[in-house]
């Protein structure tokens, strides 16, 4: 695949960034922390990250302001129990629950038999 001169261009603008990036982090890891040439260091990253991001706006690699073209969406869902009006509805509902919660449970006939002999003789 062949690159375009703009994506060699972007391309060689993001490696000239990432290689200063790492001579900075390299030399950061040589001084202490706290240190004045340390805060230095950091404060030569935020420039640089800065400028970087500056860059890809004025070429239009990326937008100005990324918040405005992002939209929060909320999306709200209630659950509320239906209440029985009536005994009859009440053992509806709580027989449709019962059936949900016994779904995957496998009874066999020869199991039915061995439960109601096991009854029949502890009775």
């Amino acid at each position: 695949m062949r690159l375009t001169d703009e994506a060699k261009r972007v391309r060689k603008l993001h490696k000239s960034y990432s290689d200063a990036r790492k001579r900075i982090t390299a030399a950061m890891t040589e001084t202490r922390p706290g240190t004045a040439v340390y805060l230095q260091y950091a404060k030569a990253l935020q420039e640089l990250d800065s400028k970087e991001r500056a860059e890809e706006v004025a070429l239009g690699l990326s937008p100005a302001n990324l918040g405005a073209m992002v939209t929060t969406e909320f999306i709200y869902i209630a659950h509320s129990p239906v209440m029985p009006a009536d005994r009859e509805q009440l053992a509806i509902l709580l027989g449709e629950r019962m059936v949900k919660a016994c779904e995957g449970l496998h009874y066999e006939d020869a199991d039915e038999e061995a439960r109601a002999q096991l009854g029949a003789e502890f009775k």
